[in-house]
């Protein structure tokens, strides 16, 4: 590869005798270099283009998948994680917490059992809604009883129990079951339908078998 020379003009003083007078005047002197500055070979530029498709190759998945995100799965992963925190929170700070699940909104809070009720109406304002499209189907209580409308109330007990229900959840066709257990928390988890009651509480799937999901 051809590295243009650099070129610098050097001004010097020189000494001239004319008559009884000496005078200095300026001589430009020229000096040549070259450049201490080093391009880039063929090689090495197939190198860097090489490794930056590999880097692409390998970024395209992971943005592909933030593109086409579950929202289903993603609320599913959600619920599964804030129950595990409550349960926690409940026996380290040795107080009931209770998770108000708003059906018909389709959105959540968190309030505890020694809150004023000023502050309990403040986290209902602040409530956490769910990705559009994310519905709650109903919540199958610790009695057996279908509930499709309302605030359904979760307690997390300083005990380490908590109340067993079934939550349906849903966006466009598809359906997911959460099934928690008062023990072991949320215990089984399904990519469909799952008519099931709270009694059965280890997630025994009735009606299919062999088709539970993990998220």
């Amino acid at each position: 590869m051809y590295v243009p020379e650099a070129t610098e003009t050097l001004i010097l003083p020189a000494t001239v005798v004319t008559g009884n007078r000496v005078e200095r005047t300026l001589i430009r002197t020229s000096i040549t270099g070259k450049l201490n500055k080093r391009g880039f070979t063929l090689v090495e530029l197939l190198v860097v283009i090489g490794l930056i498709g590999v880097i692409l190759a390998l970024a395209v998945p992971t943005t592909r998948d933030m593109l086409t995100v579950n929202n289903l799965k993603k609320v599913s992963r959600q619920m599964i994680g804030l129950e595990r925190q409550l349960r926690v929170e409940a026996v380290r700070d040795q107080v009931d917490y209770v998770l108000m699940l708003d059906i018909p909104r389709a959105s959540y809070y968190v309030i505890t059992s020694d809150m004023t009720p000023e502050k309990k109406d403040e986290l209902k304002k602040k409530a956490t809604k769910f990705p559009a499209g994310v519905a709650v189907l109903d919540v199958i209580n610790q009695k057996d009883e279908k509930i499709s409308e309302g605030v359904v109330q979760i307690k997390f007990g300083r005990n380490n129990v908590c109340s067993p229900l079934i939550i349906h959840l849903a966006e466009n066709e598809e359906r997911m079951t959460l099934v928690v257990n008062p023990f072991l928390g949320v215990a089984a988890v399904y990519d469909h339908y799952v008519e099931i009651s709270p009694d059965d509480g280890f997630g025994k799937d009735t009606t299919k078998r062999g088709e539970g999901s993990a998220l």
